[in-house]
């Protein structure tokens, strides 16, 4: 979606001057200050605005502005969504991090990525041995979580997935595993005996696996790939990360008119090249081929296949139905009406 990076949306304009007039005439600093530190109410007023003056919508309340947007469809988010950057983003790009950050953090407390990637994986590490004090924590390899993002790209506004290379090709592995293993062993799910049922805080979620009997065979193929993709994770991190060549992987994957664009990072030192306020620039100047990228997609597909050949025919071959592994039970609820349509 083509809009002017130097130019804020006269829609936008309209609606922050409503809430704060003498916003223009601040410091550059000072708006930026603004824009990452604003309350809830100024946030809300905003949004109030857009919608009314975008969409003709009418909206008093925030559970009125969360009801309407759960109603969106692709095409007006990204209308909202490229209305709004300009308001929500830093640097030449307008970069925005679509994750969620403490009350008092934001994007500035992170100059490049890689300094946003070390506190996340330091969080997500603590709060590992918080919920199993025998977890050891592991080191910092460059493996940023995958996560979501908005920017300018060339006055183009974009969406973007940020993720590191091991974790880019475990999820693609995660993607492949799924499709083989169906086709090795069909399933299906089908609804148990409460499924749908009222409970006191919503509807019972209720279905069981059916794979015609080989139920036990497709567990235990399912538990073994998960445990190689982990296994795989790790070898690419180490392997990443030991190497001399750092770089980052830009994939356009625009579809049906939705702007959309990966950033896979190969290791720390390519994270740490890339600057949130220069985030298009950075990236681009340390960019890495595509057919690369594309040679290990094809090498760790082939061999997670030759995994699942071998271990689907070992299964088969030895699986012993009176070893039961041990799973714990849950009880899933649809709280929220609006949910039933998935039973």
């Amino acid at each position: 979606m083509k809009t002017n990076q130097t130019e804020w949306n006269a829609v936008l304009r309209h609606a922050v001057i409503r809430v704060k007039p003498d916003y223009f005439a601040l410091l550059k600093s000072e708006r930026e200050y603004y824009r990452l530190h604003m309350s809830t109410e100024d946030k809300f007023r905003i949004r109030q605005t857009i919608l009314k003056r975008l969409f003709g919508l009418t909206v008093n309340t925030i559970e009125e502005l969360d009801s309407v947007l759960d109603a969106f469809d692709d095409k007006k988010h990204l209308l909202l969504n490229s209305t709004l950057l300009p308001l929500q983003g830093i640097g030449d790009n307008d970069f925005f991090l679509n994750e969620y950050l403490d009350a008092d953090v934001t994007l500035l407390d992170f100059s490049t990525v890689g300094d946003y990637a070390r506190e996340d994986h330091r969080f997500q590490e603590h709060a590992r041995k918080q919920d199993n004090p025998d977890y050891e924590i592991r080191p910092y390899r460059g493996d940023i979580h995958r996560c979501w993002a908005r920017l300018m790209i060339d006055d183009t506004f974009h969406y973007a997935d940020i993720s590191s290379l091991a974790g880019y090709l475990t999820d693609l592995l995660n993607e492949l595993g799924f499709d083989q293993i169906e086709e090795l062993i069909p399933y299906q799910y089908i609804d148990g005996p409460n499924h749908g049922k009222r409970d006191n805080h919503g509807f019972v979620y209720d279905k069981r696996l059916d794979a015609d009997g080989l139920e036990g065979q497709l567990q235990t193929l399912q538990d073994r790939y998960y445990t190689y993709m982990r296994a795989r994770h790790e070898e690419l991190l180490n392997r990443f990360n030991a190497s001399s060549i750092s770089c980052l992987y830009i994939r356009d994957r625009t579809r049906n008119n939705e702007p959309q664009m990966d950033f896979v990072f190969s290791d720390a030192n390519a994270l740490d090249a890339v600057r949130f306020r220069y985030f298009v620039s950075d990236a681009r100047r340390i960019a890495g081929d595509l057919a690369e990228l594309d040679s290990l997609i094809e090498q760790e597909n082939n061999f997670a296949l030759d995994y699942l050949a071998s271990t689907h025919q070992d299964i088969m071959d030895n699986f012993d139905p009176t070893v039961v592994k041990l799973r714990r039970k849950r009880k899933i609820i649809l709280a929220n009406d609006k949910l039933k349509d998935l039973l």
